[in-house]
């Protein structure tokens, strides 16, 4: 708690001992009355935005110069920007800008040329120009210097005198001000809490507050009513006496249960030194109120420090802090009172501010309070609310998820009731295949068709994406494929489909399919985005690939498809794989690959196509451990027999 107290005054102290730093580019240059009070000029010799170069869009006031670095004028040449921030006070009067330069200079006032100048080599040249800032804080001085380095600008008022009749005037509002303002915030606090308390009466610092700056707001008020001077500051040192016993009423409430036995002392003690005031004829006004806000103090750093009667209450460092500011302030003020310093940063009244500072942290202190207050209710009403609902909100669930499982299902079957019902026996072609949904409805389709001649029609496809929209677009194209008549070619086919997708218009969806004839002599593929039909040849061990490419069917691209044609042999065994097999991830996220499930094919192709699928199967089983399948996985094989 020692250090709680005495860092904040420690650091305030620092910041108030410090001289006021002037700022330099790259921020803006305040350009003030008070600069030029005196007469003279305001030379700007700190660092300004450099770039080297030459181009007359940067002399625009708009452009952007952050990036531009900083750098002295006597060290560069190029173009120079420094932004500058007139105080109002000085719009519309008239100020000189003089230059100074060893070569050749042009200024830029807000992207108007305003002067220029060249220098006889080995000297310097000046003129000068009178100017009137607008009715706008923010001006650009944009400089293009050449020849030898070390131009200067300055700014210089054409007035003193008409500049100090300024400086007096706004010295005069800003006292005004200074009285003011506070004044009207503290009289809203001090109704705004009043208030409070009269809804809730039970929270009495509320009371004790609304006093507290309700007093404040009558001390600020009573040096700007007309009346006696002597009357005055009777009144003024009186109410600096309440608002002081008001404060400590408005923290013993916050702080302790109970009010110590000390709060009667400080009271007679504060009543009798308002006496003192109206009826001793010439008072000590310094002491009295020091010597009163010094018990104060002592008493609450007693209570802080011991903490033997104090309780816990959310926020109290807010509350703490703005008591210190208050105190700091005030020693300050002591200070001025008895001659040891003139003022702070310019300033007499510097209690203001912190009675400005402690109004503020405890206007936060009680509306965090409240809140606080407000949130605990809430919460337990919002338990209330949760225990109540939660019983029929699992039960919803549970009532939605046995739904979505009987969608689901129900979806799932009609998928199964698209695939041929038996593998078609052909003689020549042994044929084997297998379908491996993923968690969701899939859009996988495999189908058959003998056709007239003997030959064997294969349709195998992947429609895009998955759910229940995929499953109908598998619907649709197997009632195609069970229409056609047979006697067109597979790219003929393949238009057919693509057509009638189209004119469903069931964008975007669309789906790749690959049509294959097959005799034991011959295959022919036509691909719409499909993999590749994988051959093994019997003969040599080798396998290859027929039918890659092609457009999608239903999309919006186009484009033909091509008819690709192999020759088969006894022995050779085909096998049409969807991508779900390739793009199956292990536990690392490495993918099965086409290259893997080739070298399975080419490992099994010596079996019956029974025997071809169910190894892939095995093979991508284990290859995906405890891996969710990602899509569904469609294997079809056949095999001419020997």
């Amino acid at each position: 708690m020692r250090r709680l107290i005495l860092c904040p005054l420690a650091i305030l102290l620092l910041l108030l001992a410090c001289p006021a730093a002037q700022g330099q580019e790259p921020a803006p240059l305040r350009i003030t009355a008070a600069a030029l009070a005196d007469g003279g000029p305001l030379s700007l010799t700190l660092a300004w935005r450099h770039h080297p170069g030459d181009d007359p869009r940067w002399a625009a006031p708009d452009f952007d110069d952050s990036a531009w670095q900083p750098a002295e004028p006597q060290q560069r040449v190029g173009w120079f920007r420094r932004h500058l921030r007139i105080e109002p006070a000085l719009f519309g009067k008239p100020l000189v800008i003089r230059l100074q330069t060893p070569g050749a200079t042009r200024v830029f006032l807000d992207g108007s040329p305003l002067m220029e100048a060249a220098a006889p080599a080995g000297r310097r040249t000046g003129v000068w120009r009178e100017v009137v800032f607008t009715l706008r804080p923010d001006h650009v001085l944009a400089v293009r210097h050449t020849g030898p380095p070390g131009f200067l600008l300055s700014i210089e008022p054409t007035s003193a005198a008409a500049l100090q009749l300024a400086a007096e005037r706004r010295q005069a509002l800003k006292d005004a001000a200074l009285s003011v303002v506070p004044a009207v915030l503290a009289a809203f606090l001090a109704l705004f809490h009043l208030a409070l308390y009269f809804f809730y009466p039970k929270a009495r610092e509320n009371l004790f507050y609304a006093l507290t700056v309700a007093q404040t707001a009558a001390m600020l008020l009573v040096g700007l009513v007309p009346m006696d001077p002597d009357l005055s500051v009777r009144l003024f040192v009186s109410g600096i006496l309440l608002t002081t016993f008001f404060g400590v009423l408005t923290y013993y409430e916050v702080r302790v249960p109970v009010f110590p036995r000390t709060w009667t002392a400080i009271a007679a003690t504060g009543a009798g030194l308002i006496l003192l005031v109206f009826l001793h004829p010439e008072p000590p006004y310094s002491w009295i109120w020091t010597g009163y806000f010094g018990l104060v103090v002592l008493e609450i750093l007693r209570m802080e420090i011991t903490r033997r009667e104090t309780i816990h209450r959310e926020g109290r460092k807010i509350l703490l802090a703005g008591f210190l500011i208050l105190t700091l302030s005030l020693v300050l003020q002591v200070l001025i009172q008895f001659g040891r310093i003139h003022s702070v940063a310019g300033v007499t009244n510097v209690w203001v501010f912190g009675m400005f500072a402690f109004e503020i942290s405890m206007s936060l202190f009680l509306a965090r309070s409240f809140a606080t207050t407000s949130l605990q209710l809430e919460r337990r009403l919002d338990e209330v609310r949760t225990l109540s609902e939660e019983v029929l909100r699992q039960r919803l669930l549970e009532a939605e998820h046995a739904r979505k499982i009987q969608e689901i299902e129900a979806a799932r079957s009609l998928q199964l009731s698209m695939l041929p019902a038996a593998l078609p026996s052909l003689p020549g072609l042994e044929t084997a295949a297998t379908m491996i949904p993923a968690s969701e409805v899939g859009g996988d389709y495999y189908d058959f068709r003998i056709e007239p001649d003997g030959s064997l029609v294969v349709a195998f496809g992947d429609a895009a994406g998955h759910g229940v929209a995929a499953g109908i677009l598998v619907t649709a194209v197997k009632a195609i494929f069970s229409t056609l008549g047979g006697g067109e070619s597979l790219a003929a086919a393949l238009a057919e489909h693509d057509r009638v997708l189209r004119a469903m218009q069931a964008r975007p969806l669309y789906m790749c399919l690959a049509l294959a004839r097959l005799t034991p002599n011959e295959i022919a593929v036509c691909s719409a985005g499909m993999p590749p039909v994988l051959i093994h040849r019997a003969a040599t061990g080798e396998v290859e690939e027929l039918g890659e490419g092609g457009r999608p069917i239903g999309s919006r691209l186009t484009g033909a498809w091509t008819e690709h044609r192999a020759p088969l042999a006894p022995g050779d065994t085909l096998l049409f794989a969807s991508d779900g097999l390739a793009e199956q991830l292990d536990a690392e996220g490495n993918l099965f690959s086409y290259e893997r499930q080739a070298e399975e094919l080419r490992a099994s192709a010596g079996g019956a196509p029974r025997e071809v699928v169910d190894r892939l199967v095995e093979r991508m089983v284990a290859w995906r451990g405890g891996q969710e399948q990602g899509d569904d996985v469609t294997l079809v094989a056949i095999r001419v027999d020997d």
